[in-house]
């Protein structure tokens, strides 16, 4: 039987084989690779030490190989830093760890090199991690007049309370020359501050550094100690060309007098605040302004309020609630009323500093215009206070107190005398270099203090968080003309507030019409 010649190879199968062939060697080298690399990068964070303190194999060559524990001895007595992972990669490498890497490696020279001795035991490292506070965090910086900035911020209180830092300015032109001056820093807070402090740093230059009015920018040098060696250099101001304005510094100013409130906090109530902002936009007259600072107490209720005056151009409402990442003193208030001095140092005569509980008012004869006259050769003067119950009322049944406005229904002052209460104060901005929130110590010129016959506050603390009705307490209509003990303090009927109510209520109808909801 024949048998038959076997079938001859086809072209086509030929590369058919070829294809398989060449296909399957790169798909298994790929996998490998793969597969090695997933290994690699699943290994534990010491690996990058592993495989640095180990050399890949080499041709032979003249210069020496150490061990990698040598190796890794030496990397510890070069960098402190890494003291910890490193002696954790020798112990490793120590106990046999080497054995199990896929080469190994021997000295090819036949010179001896003793190992560097290894760091002291005894010697104890100290490895830091993060920062717990900020060297400096600027909240503002503003030119104050021709050759003066100030930047306003905060810093670690420990650094300035044990420490020595200090700061340096410099001027960067546009045309790349520059001017240095030394700074001078001022610590506003009465050290009330937390782990963070208010710091005030005044750069005054001999001369103004953007000469020709071709801008430039004002560098900071922030140190951490009395080393020049270590700072942090930041642009803290940039001045376009042609910006500069030197009728900005000078009279006359944009308002009258400027209103610089502290920190809004807490569940505000929206009907004090409407009531507040009329009266004392009424008592400043219309040139005047007013700014407030929102730490979370502006709710959508409270910004409804003050809208109207936003729009009328009488209020600046600043979101600030970003400062809650900086553990300062009371929402930190001292910040607030430095950065709004300096903000606006140039914006009015006259800068008043007083809370949403507190109206100003003026004893029966004066008027504010007169009042300041008087006091112009001072640079600032502070305000008594008449404090009032925030629960005590009349039993009228005349009155429908549920539509009453607060200073309309509370008018029982608390009496005592010859005793220290608290005082706000007002100030000639321009003549400052920082403040407080009860006077500055900060100051060019004179301050006044005996102003009691001439201006004075009434305080209704705790008022500003009461939604529900302010009566409380009822007192029969003869305690008008008696003394009232109230939890064991003396108070006597004063009306002088609720005498005004009717005209601010005008007032405020003829300014922002109906926008308010009731009246």
């Amino acid at each position: 039987m024949r048998k038959e010649p076997p079938p001859a190879s086809s072209p086509s199968s030929t590369v058919t084989k070829l294809f398989v062939c060449f296909e399957t060697k790169p798909l298994v080298a790929t996998l490998l690779a793969l597969t090695l690399l997933l290994l690699i990068w699943n290994l534990p964070p010491y690996y990058q030490n592993l495989l640095s303190t180990t050399r890949p194999c080499s041709a032979p060559s003249d210069t020496p190989t150490t061990t990698p524990s040598t190796a890794t001895a030496t990397s510890t007595s070069t960098s402190t830093s890494t003291s910890t992972s490193t002696a954790t990669t020798t112990s490793l490498l120590a106990s046999g760890t080497n054995a199990s890497l896929p080469y190994t490696t021997a000295p090819v020279a036949k010179k001896k090199y003793s190992a560097p001795k290894l760091s002291d035991p005894n010697k104890r490292i100290f490895q830091a991690y993060g920062n717990a506070a900020a060297l400096f965090v600027q909240m503002g910086a503003y030119r104050g007049g021709p050759t003066t900035f100030a930047v306003v911020g905060l810093a670690s209180k420990p650094i300035h309370v044990f420490g020595r830092p200090w700061f340096k300015c410099e001027w960067i032109s546009n045309d790349g020359s520059s001017f240095r001056a030394k700074a001078y820093k001022m610590l506003p807070d009465w050290g009330y501050g937390r782990v963070y402090t208010v710091v005030i740093v005044n750069c005054t230059f001999p001369f103004n550094p953007n000469r020709g009015n071709i801008g430039g920018r004002l560098m900071v040098n922030a140190y951490y100690g009395e080393s020049p060696r270590k700072y942090e250099k930041f642009m803290a101001l940039e001045e376009a060309p042609g910006s500069y304005d030197d009728a900005k510094y000078h009279p006359p100013f944009q308002y009258e007098y400027l209103y610089c409130g502290s920190s809004l906090y807490g569940n505000l109530s929206a009907d004090r605040m409407r009531e507040w902002m009329a009266y004392h936009a009424w008592f400043f007259g219309p040139s005047s302004h007013f700014v407030f600072h929102d730490t979370g107490g502006v709710t959508p209720e409270v910004k409804a309020v003050l809208e109207p005056w936003v729009r009328a151009g009488r209020v600046t409402l600043q979101d600030i609630r970003a400062q809650a990442e900086f553990d300062g003193y009371y929402y930190n208030q001292f910040l607030i009323v430095n950065d709004c001095l300096h903000r606006y140092r140039h914006a009015a005569n006259w800068t008043f500093y007083f809370d949403v509980d507190e109206y100003i008012y003026l004893p029966v004869g004066n008027t504010l215009e007169s009042v300041l006259n008087e006091f112009s050769d001072y640079t600032q003067f502070t305000i008594e206070q008449n404090p009032m119950s925030s629960v005590l009322c009349l039993s009228d049944s005349s009155q429908d107190y549920s539509r009453a406005w607060g200073f309309e229904k509370l008018l029982f002052r608390e009496s005592r005398t010859g005793i220290r209460r608290d005082r706000k104060y007002a100030i000639q901005a321009k003549n400052a270099y920082a403040t407080g929130v009860h006077m500055s110590e900060n100051v060019i010129g004179k301050t006044l203090h005996k102003t009691e016959t001439k201006i004075r506050y009434y305080h209704y603390h705790n008022s500003i968080t009461v939604h529900e009705e302010l009566c409380r307490e009822y007192l029969p209509l003869s305690a008008k003309n008696n003394v009232t003990w109230y939890n064991k303090l003396p108070y006597v009927y004063d009306d002088n507030m609720k005498k005004l109510v009717n005209t601010i209520k005008d007032f405020e109808r003829k300014t922002i019409g109906n926008a308010q909801a009731n009246s």
